[in-house]
């Protein structure tokens, strides 16, 4: 985060969420705080360096928040959580195009309790809780240049309360500060809070032989779900159709071009022998 304020407020989020640590605990959140405080006001910043400020106030309430941190460090991507600060910034909102991917993530399903996450569910969504940030961040850039947010398999972030809860941050920083965020996602039903629906201006479906994905996906577009004729023209759209819904609420059959040959193969994620044979 290029604010100091803003770094050390996403470290406080990642931490109590990872520890569980509510800032109404007049024990220990003070404790983690003072620690915090302290990495933001050094030279090298890290959520490695908080652990080791806890260690140095020797306290028992501070070891064992220190010794809880510590059990986190060594799963799979939890490195990209934790440093000791010497990292090159490798994420810069100054360039034209950031692409961020991350594997392994393993979501709770939404009707999970927070106290029954795992440590890689709590891992991968303090993840999402660090990239949605990131691209809040981006969204709040310089208001005169459009932007664009896309959210790819957006159902990972959709499935669980604190990525719904991002997800519709986004939306409405993006109609203030001159952006776009796109959710893409398999089915219609992974949107399933009224209030994202509602904020969601141009819908586009494509084709589907699911019925029961069919259906849903009309009645999301507000058409006449039972219709016969509606459900064979979901179904029987071809390659690069689909089905669109402008701000208007008008609905009809549209066909993408990506005009540009060399934009298509950069984003074409069709496996090698799929990509020959249509060759």
């Amino acid at each position: 985060m290029k604010r100091t304020k803003d770094a050390e407020s996403l470290a406080i989020d990642i931490l109590t969420f990872l520890t569980g640590i509510s800032s109404r605990d007049g024990e220990k959140f003070p404790v983690l705080r003072r620690a915090i405080r302290s990495v933001t006001q050094s030279k090298q910043r890290g959520l490695f360096r908080v652990i080791d400020e806890l260690r140095k106030d020797g306290s028992s309430v501070a070891e064992n928040i220190a010794d809880h941190i510590e059990s986190m460090t060594d799963y799979d991507f939890a490195h990209l959580l934790f440093s000791d600060g010497d990292v090159k910034q490798s994420i810069s909102l100054d360039r034209q195009l950031n692409i961020i991917q991350v594997a392994d993530l393993v979501l709770p399903d939404k009707d999970t309790k927070f106290e029954e996450y795992t440590t890689m569910e709590l891992l991968s969504v303090a993840m999402l809780i660090v990239i949605s940030t990131f691209a809040l961040d981006f969204i709040h850039s310089d208001r005169s240049i459009f932007k664009m947010v896309d959210l790819d398999e957006a159902w990972t972030f959709l499935q669980v309360a604190q990525g719904k809860a991002l997800s519709n941050k986004l939306i409405r920083a993006g109609r203030s500060m001159n952006a776009a965020v796109y959710f893409v996602t398999q089915n219609s039903g992974d949107v399933d809070d009224e209030k994202m629906k509602n904020n969601i201006g141009l819908k586009f479906a494509f084709r589907s032989t699911d019925i029961k994905e069919i259906k849903n996906t009309l009645e999301f577009f507000g058409v006449d779900k039972e219709d016969e004729g509606n459900q064979k023209r979901l179904r029987d759209l071809e390659n690069g159709q689909c089905l669109f819904q402008d701000l208007y609420g008008r609905v009809g059959v549209i066909q993408i071009h990506p005009v540009f040959s060399d934009l298509f193969h950069a984003f074409d994620t069709r496996p090698p022998v799929q990509t020959e044979e249509s060759r």
